[in-house]
């Protein structure tokens, strides 16, 4: 029809041509960070994988799932990535809210921020990267962290027959399976960094992962010695407390199911 001179109906795209982008010479230069959707226990409900992987050997660093993409599946893939490898130079998510603050956050920064010199509003991940001193920087277009991308097509093909040989059914099941599964993946689809320099950093003993990798909220006693998170009530202990105290409050995936009881 083509040959004829017959044009199609339907509106067709121009394909862009997207040049792969060379690998970083070493590993721990940049990791690429990602969260996926998909049926992965194949019972009609989706679930999130949230991963890091390096991009200089393709290996990955931290996988953990959750309901839905969220912070707390990050911050335990972090919690991964320093405990197994070290701190790398810099990460490389897309904009996703819990990377960068919407634009109009940017105009909401406070008197103690602007007093510490920040210009711009900050998520609480990317507060805990600054504090690590991780460069991290966003993908303007999927293309842009391809091998993440190809990443989940290569687990949404076999994660499926491995989590039906191995019975695992729950995400609590999966997250344990995964601590044995990527050894396993890195040692058969990772490859040599063209440089064998290292550039991952030891954590240092300062930081305690707990306290680090977790979410803040600043909050008030009331009279009665109680604060609020999120419609759910807590009754402050320490009688030594008085009214109107402003504590902080650090929620991680540790305690997070303890705090919502």
């Amino acid at each position: 029809m083509h040959n004829a001179g017959i044009k199609s109906p339907k509106k067709h795209r121009k394909t862009k041509l997207h040049h792969r982008r060379k690998r970083k010479e070493c590993e721990g230069m940049m990791l690429q960070a990602d969260g996926t959707p998909f049926d992965w226990f194949e019972d009609g409900n989706k679930y999130s994988i949230h991963g890091f992987i390096d991009d200089a050997t393709g290996k990955i660093t931290g996988l953990y799932m959750c309901k839905n993409e969220c912070l707390l599946g990050y911050l335990e893939v972090l919690r991964q990535t320093l405990e197994n490898y070290g701190i790398p130079i810099s990460l490389y998510p897309d904009k996703y809210s819990v990377f960068f603050p919407p634009k109009k956050v940017d105009d909401h920064i406070t008197i103690e921020e602007q007093l510490n010199g920040r210009q711009k509003g900050i998520t609480q991940f990317g507060r805990i990267v600054e504090d690590l001193g991780i460069e991290m920087f966003p993908a303007s277009s999927p293309q842009a962290k391809g091998r993440i991308e190809r990443l989940w097509e290569t687990l949404q093909s076999r994660l499926l027959t491995e989590f039906r040989i191995n019975h695992i059914k729950t995400i609590d099941e999966a997250n344990n399976f995964f601590i044995d599964y990527i050894p396993k993946y890195n040692a058969k689809f990772a490859v040599e960094a063209s440089s064998k320099k290292v550039m991952f950093l030891k954590l240092p003993k300062r930081y305690n992962l707990d306290e680090l990798l977790c979410v803040r909220f600043e909050r008030t006693i009331d009279n009665a010695g109680v604060f609020s998170i999120n419609n759910s009530k807590f009754q402050v202990m320490d009688r030594n407390l008085p009214p109107k105290t402003k504590v902080e409050i650090y929620l991680s995936k540790k305690n997070w199911n303890a705090c919502k009881i």
